[in-house]
């Protein structure tokens, strides 16, 4: 299965919610993208980040770290923590998996893949 293209991202995690699109390429195991998102802070404020990802597909889990993150906030540059992507269930059509940050911020998100 080749899991190369373009999917929207939905991400609920301990603050808030982040919701955008992810385009990802795959050849062989090795697989890179970019998650593109916004990410809501419940009642408090939202920051616009792009983060460049790489990682490998082992034994049908993916597991893609973090290369370069660039987070916006009311449209100035901010310090943001780069995450961890880890895939529990991946289909042609949906990959679910669960996100983790070095002050261990945890998330559960969905990629749908788009048609």
């Amino acid at each position: 299965m080749n899991i190369s293209g373009n999917w929207t991202y939905n991400e609920d995690f301990e603050y808030g919610n982040s919701v955008g699109e992810v385009e990802l390429t795959q050849s062989g195991n090795e697989v890179s993208g970019v998650f593109s998102f916004t990410e809501a802070v419940e009642n408090n404020y939202s920051i616009q980040v792009t983060e460049k990802v790489k990682g490998t597909i082992i034994d049908g889990k993916l597991l893609l770290e973090s290369v370069e993150v660039k987070a916006l906030q009311n449209g100035r540059e901010i310090s943001y923590l780069p995450n961890t992507f880890e895939t529990h269930r991946i289909t042609e059509n949906q990959i679910i998996g669960s996100t983790f940050d070095s002050e261990n911020v945890c998330g559960i998100f969905v990629l749908e893949r788009k048609v």
